[in-house]
């Protein structure tokens, strides 16, 4: 009897998110693992395996031993260029598997196949709501080896200009890499703009591509309002996100830069036995890590698991939630290594990053640091989270779990919330940052064991040999996949989400259409727009409304604490509005409506601006990841669904360029990321001392002497130092110290 052969239910990309990293050396970065040697000392960058493009579009293979480089032999920054996956699934069965050309089983070709990719930057756009500003990249299909550049055209541009944004490639299959892959190779990190810049001294700073248009509202010459009516509650939180010039009203002038960072979706089509199958992943490109042996202690993977699975945890805790648990805490020890606490905790109304004087300039608390100046020095910190690490060992995390920052603390200013755990930090909307809550939930279940229960949870499975497999249920395999060849850093376990705005995505931007027909501010619970054709009861939400509750869980939290020192805890109205809550981060507050709730119709209730009524309306809640009926079974994917997020969204409300982040920003809560404080080392009184990492001219012999972050102090990079040479000005730190010259 012949075996009916078997059918393939489905496809899928994996890894479901890539990011992609700017840099300009034509030789993309090789691909490396970071090892523990020290359960609290820094990661070893080790060289690994790394898939080479050759000419012909095939791949060889680079094996280790070699030396791990970020930078060329010219000095110029080497992209991350990730590599996405074709997996597949038969009918009937859950595992997935790498779809191959060639197998007598399937018997595709890579004429089978197509890919087409779209992506885009929006941030022009995002602040002046003109749809010309739109920078938009379509490749087509294309079923070819060659490397398609991914030209982002804009209607504003000059007609034969554009912004490239980087190249893909759908890599050639052969006998040694018979798998169906594309790969995405990011842009150089240039600044691109108008042909003179409006307001600004240096005329040369930016490629030319814009054509100014006086008679709109211009990117060239935008100004964000700043007051209390309804167009201002449209601008950006952090405002002024964008590179330009003030007034003696204080009143920012854009330059009409633009980068080339963006994001947006990669889709393939494979023909199978003359059945079409399509699947989809998500690309972004962002800044380089410059920490690239740290991670960031609350991550774009932690929202996603939040996102798939909820803000609680059904324990006991597992080996998998010790791990968990353990670099959470690893990844906080890895972020105060580079950020300068002492500055962060002192109360000044000078320069500087300060989590106290943003508490002061945000909402008038008193002015007065967060904890004792002597308990806040960097070194100090550092030992602390050390023995938290050291402690997860022995089980007695108790303590710990108990000073956690809940979600919905993060408006309360009193001296005794205001240290609680993660400290000295800012979160997604600005306010003192808390982890998510499935992270904390996982920390206080492990704090609940022994020592016995600790060890006994620790006993492992022997790990099988080659590739693991990946169920098609089992989301978090698909959302902690690496990808093949994949360095680090392009996982979502690399990239920053308590951002203020961010660096690789604004992630806050996933949440704007979780409710259909209507758009929300990415920081804010402000109706930014409603759906032309949605119902005329919606409309009025456009007409200056606020989100208050979604299924009676609110998305606000008053703010208070004491005007003066040693005072009582008062409300605190923000300096802006006078209002005297502050809006959730969507991540945390929605975390369990959306659990329960995705896809089906919610009771919402809003507030207006002018009166202060609520009204209610109902809404349908979007679900968070693809999801497909096949042959009467729901397939869920670990991919953003679609709908959610159109290309440019995730990057809409960053810095433009790019670079203008590291320079107007004042607050470095992301420092395992984007660096503060380095080469650190002890005084004779055992406090700290060491570099701004934005310090010019550092040789192993300057001193170490930081330089609190000033605008105007020559020591430090300029602006326009990094819209020129970003690449040669900013510095790789290993292991705390700067990298070693080439």
């Amino acid at each position: 009897m012949c075996k009916k052969p078997k059918e393939i239910a489905e496809i899928r990309i994996l890894p479901p998110l890539a990011i992609g990293r700017l840099g300009s050396s034509p030789d993309p970065m090789d691909n490396y693992e970071l090892l523990i040697p020290d359960p609290v000392g820094p990661r070893k960058i080790m060289s690994a395996t790394t898939l080479v493009v050759q000419d012909s579009g095939e791949l060889r293979a680079k094996e280790p031993p070699f030396e791990v480089r970020f930078r060329d032999r010219e000095g110029r920054v080497r992209p991350l260029a990730p590599f996405l996956e074709v997996w597949a699934r038969f009918v009937g069965e859950d595992e997935l598997f790498p779809l191959e050309v060639g197998s007598a089983e399937i018997g595709i070709s890579a004429s089978d196949v197509s890919w087409q990719v779209q992506v885009g930057n929006m941030k022009a756009y995002r602040h002046t709501s003109e749809t010309d500003d739109r920078v938009l990249a379509d490749t087509g299909r294309f079923s070819d080896h060659s490397r398609r550049e991914l030209q982002g055209r804009c209607k504003n541009f000059f007609t034969d200009k554009h912004i490239p944004f980087g190249h893909v490639q759908f890599i050639k299959p052969n006998s040694a890499f018979p798998q169906i892959r594309l790969r995405f190779i990011p842009a150089p990190g240039k600044v691109y703009g108008p042909p003179s810049t409006f307001g600004h001294p240096d005329k040369n700073l930016a490629e030319v591509v814009y054509e100014p248009k006086p008679d709109k509202n211009s990117w060239e010459g935008w100004v964000d309002p700043h007051s209390s009516d309804l167009a201002s509650r449209r601008t950006t939180n952090p405002g002024y996100v964008y590179a330009g010039w003030m007034d003696d009203k204080f009143n920012q002038y854009s330059w009409a830069y633009f980068d080339d960072e963006c994001d947006g979706i990669v889709e393939v089509e494979v023909n199978i036995a003359g059945k079409k199958f399509n699947a989809y992943a998500r690309i972004t490109a962002g800044p380089p890590s410059f920490a690239p042996d740290s991670m960031p202690v609350r991550t774009i993977a932690d929202e996603l698991e939040q996102a798939m699975y909820g803000p609680e945890f059904d324990g006991p805790a597992s080996q998998q939630e010790i791990e968990d648990v353990r670099q959470i805490v690893r990844r906080a020890l890895e972020t105060t290594r580079l950020m300068n606490s002492a500055q962060m905790n002192a109360a000044s109304t000078q320069p500087g990053a300060g989590m106290a004087r943003m508490d002061y300039l945000d909402v008038l608390r008193a002015l007065e640091p967060i904890f004792e100046p002597a308990l806040a020095d960097s070194l100090a910190i550092q030992a602390r989270h050390e023995r938290v690490l050291l402690a997860l060992e022995s089980g007695s995390l108790v303590w710990f779990a108990r000073i956690l920052r809940n979600y919905d603390e993060v408006g309360d200013l009193s001296t005794e919330t205001r240290r609680k755990m993660p400290a000295l930090m800012r979160g997604p909307e600005g306010n003192h940052l808390a982890l998510t809550r499935r992270q904390v939930a996982k920390i206080r279940a492990v704090a609940e064991l022994t020592t016995s229960g600790i060890r006994a949870a620790k006993v492992a499975e022997p790990a099988s040999p080659g590739r693991p497999a990946i169920q098609a249920r089992n989301l978090t395999a698909q959302l902690n996949y690496d990808g093949v060849g994949n360095p680090p850093t392009t996982h979502p376990r690399a990239a920053v989400s308590n951002c203020f705005p961010g660096l690789e995505t604004d992630f806050r931007n996933a949440w704007r259409r979780i409710l259909v027909e209507i758009e929300l501010h990415e920081a804010t619970n402000f109706v930014m727009s409603v759906d032309p054709g949605a119902p005329e009861n919606l409309q009025i939400l456009a007409k200056g409304y606020q989100l208050l509750t979604i299924e009676g869980t609110a998305v606000t939290v008053p703010v208070t604490g004491p005007k003066i020192k040693g005072g009582p805890n008062v409300p605190l109205p923000d300096t802006q509005f006078h209002e005297p809550t502050i809006p959730l981060e969507w991540s945390n507050a929605l975390a369990a409506v959306l659990h329960r709730h995705a896809g089906q119709p919610v009771t919402c209730t809003f507030q207006c601006i002018e009166d202060g009524k609520p009204i209610e309306r109902s809404l349908t809640m979007r679900r968070f990841f693809d999801e497909e009926n096949i042959k009467g079974e729901t397939i869920k994917r670990a991919v953003i669904a679609r709908e959610l997020v159109p290309p440019g969204y995730l990057t809409q409300s960053l810095c433009s360029p790019w670079q203008a982040d590291y320079r107007q920003c004042s607050c470095f809560y992301w420092a395992a990321t984007r660096p503060d404080y380095v080469n650190i080392g002890p005084r004779p009184d055992g406090t700290s001392d060491g570099n701004n990492w934005l310090q010019k001219n550092r040789t192993p012999e300057t001193p170490r002497v930081y330089v609190v972050d000033d605008h105007v102090d020559t020591r430090l990079v300029s602006s326009s130092d990094l819209y020129r040479q970003w690449e040669k000005e900013l510095r790789f730190i290993i292991g705390g110290e700067d990298e070693e010259a080439e």
